[in-house]
């Protein structure tokens, strides 16, 4: 399994714009996305694929994250 990057017209956000805070760092390009009720990171908008985006897949009801197989992204060694 990899780490897919997918554009906004195949993501489907069910949840109101005042319920998402967003965070950057560095440069600016990620864009990252977090609840401001629970603090959970739900998904980002990638720094190599400005426009795509990633998901955290505990954030989608029909995924049981605890039977995935996961490969580790490390994304320190990209600085």
């Amino acid at each position: 399994m990899s780490a897919e990057a997918y554009p906004a017209s195949e993501l489907q956000i069910q949840a109101t714009p005042d319920s998402l805070s967003t965070y950057t760092f560095g440069s600016g390009k990620a864009k990252h996305q977090f609840c401001k009720h629970c603090g959970i990171y739900t998904f980002h908008e990638t720094f190599r694929f400005p426009g795509h985006y990633r998901v955290n897949l505990g954030c989608i009801d029909e995924v049981d994250i605890l039977n995935l197989d996961v490969e580790l992204f490390d994304g320190k060694s990209l600085l």
